[in-house]
């Protein structure tokens, strides 16, 4: 192997490399949302004056990417099992919510922001975390699909 043929190979490793760095860089530029739902939630202090003694679902969202969205939606699907959320099957029950207090929709979330909103648990919505799967997150304007988070609600345990 000449060294001409040595400077070919690197070259065109090289060119390659960065090649796939560049389409990786791509596909993680934009908006890239994060979201967390924690069930079993209540309020305590002063946030008894604003939601009750009622059960919730606390869903965040944070905007981890380069480019702000606005959050349009809070929702929640059911699917029988999670595997047919992952084979793109239609949920057996969709859920939207139009007032999850403390926050609003539709909210601006800026890069590096994060939003926190939620729902009430039901006894309805317990059910459907205990017959399937239960996902619950948010639709935003940048994204295609809801950025969703599964929920487990446990039942009560006796005391």
């Amino acid at each position: 192997m000449t060294p001409t043929d040595v400077a070919a190979w690197v070259g065109a490793i090289t060119g390659c490399l960065v090649l796939l760095w560049d389409v990786f860089k791509w596909v993680r530029s934009g908006v890239r949302i994060r979201v967390s739902a924690a069930p079993n939630m209540t309020a305590y202090g002063s946030a008894v004056a604003l939601l009750g003694t009622k059960t919730c679902i606390a869903v965040e969202a944070s905007n981890v990417g380069l480019a702000k969205t606005t959050i349009t939606h809070v929702v929640g699907f059911h699917y029988p099992s999670p595997a047919h959320k992952f084979l793109r099957r239609k949920p057996l029950k969709s859920i939207v919510v139009l007032d999850p207090k403390p926050g609003a929709v539709p909210h601006e979330l800026d890069v590096g922001e994060r939003w926190f909103g939620m729902m009430e648990q039901n006894e309805e919505i317990e059910e459907l975390s205990r017959n399937g799967a239960l996902y619950v997150g948010v639709i935003h304007s940048s994204g295609k699909r809801p950025q969703l988070q599964r929920v487990i609600i446990h039942a009560p345990s006796a005391a």
